[in-house]
């Protein structure tokens, strides 16, 4: 019983971040305030910074550090590659 109304709890949190940032008009009270694009969206998406400070907060650099670059499988593969090259080498 509490684990499907815990789950129905999360996904509604998530659906309600994406309206906001998406359609600000449609939050109350009815603030003039534009969509969330880049950095801004992702740090408040991520709640790693409240609605109302997001913009400010990537605008500053402050929120560029937040931020985790994504590795791409490129990256991954070398990074693999190099770990398995020194457990061969330690081995010998």
């Amino acid at each position: 019983m509490l684990v499907p109304h815990e789950i129905a709890k999360i996904f509604q949190s998530q659906r309600d971040r994406l309206r906001n940032a998406d359609e600000p008009h449609m939050m109350r009270p009815k603030n003039n305030r534009k969509p969330l694009k880049g950095v801004a969206r992702r740090l408040y998406l991520d709640k790693l910074a409240k609605l109302n400070k997001a913009e400010a907060l990537a605008t500053s650099g402050l929120g560029l550090s937040r931020m985790k670059v994504p590795e791409t499988p490129v990256e991954k593969e070398k990074d693999n590659e190099e770990v398995l090259k020194k457990k061969r080498n330690r081995s010998k």
